[in-house]
């Protein structure tokens, strides 16, 4: 926990500096869409969106796992309540 909160902030620290050290202006076309802003925040800006989109990539996968995971739950808990306990035979395996 308190790794991944220094590596974030070392993170923001850096997109900070990078931030200060590019303050020239970019344009940016899209298709019908133009803007223009610092070269930093348009980066920063499309490094998040990259990082959404593969999240986003993932989530079908990750939804998948967990269903299966509760499915597999509960076909263990229905099977350990519906079998009777089987005394396991540890004395007799001891014994040679």
């Amino acid at each position: 926990m308190r790794l991944s909160l220094v590596f974030s902030l070392i993170l923001a620290i850096l997109a900070v500096i990078f931030a200060l050290q590019n303050p020239q202006t970019m344009d940016v076309n899209l298709l019908f869409f133009q803007t223009q802003g610092s070269t930093a925040l348009i980066l920063i800006l499309t490094f998040g969106f990259g990082v959404l989109v593969g999240l986003l990539s993932t989530l079908p996968k990750q939804l998948r796992t967990r269903r299966q995971l509760k499915e597999l739950q509960k076909e263990q808990d229905q099977g350990s309540s519906s079998s009777p306990s089987v005394p396991s035979g540890g004395s007799e395996s001891m014994e040679k």
